[in-house]
């Protein structure tokens, strides 16, 4: 990595990355909650629902690790997961799940702040060297 890698500048994106990645290690460690709740009579189900989870898990944990190398594709990506996870943290408002409700909307509201702040904005803007190809000799 360069040396001006790290800077102040780039702290939100850390922010972003380091969110992104808990919520990829919660998502993974509720598919195993979930892989331990399959009962037989709805194994495909249960199943689904487990694969589905760990795909969530490693699509999370894919656009944590590029946002914290500051890849294009990746914002995408990162804002559409935490816009779809509002809603989600929406349906846990009221009664005793009051918690999870602002954990989750929280955690979302944060890192898609860091996100679109123009200082990430920057950082996504700039040319990603591992895109880059060699021009053709002429």
């Amino acid at each position: 990595m360069p040396a001006h890698w790290f800077t102040r500048d780039r702290l939100t994106l850390l922010i972003a990355a380091g969110l992104l990645g808990v919520e990829a290690l919660g998502t993974a460690a509720f598919a195993i909650f979930e892989i331990s709740q399959i009962r037989f009579d709805r194994i495909v189900v249960g199943g689904g629902t487990v694969v589905l989870l760990i795909g969530y898990a490693i699509l999370l944990g894919a656009t944590a690790r590029g946002v914290f190398l500051g890849r294009r594709w990746s914002r995408g990506p990162a804002v559409a997961t935490q816009l779809l996870q509002l809603p989600v943290a929406w349906s846990f408002r009221g009664g005793t799940t009051d918690w999870i409700f602002y954990l989750l909307a929280g955690v979302s509201l944060v890192a898609l702040v860091c996100l679109v702040v123009p200082a990430s904005t920057r950082h996504f803007l700039e040319p990603d060297p591992s895109s880059q190809e060699n021009p053709p000799a002429s």
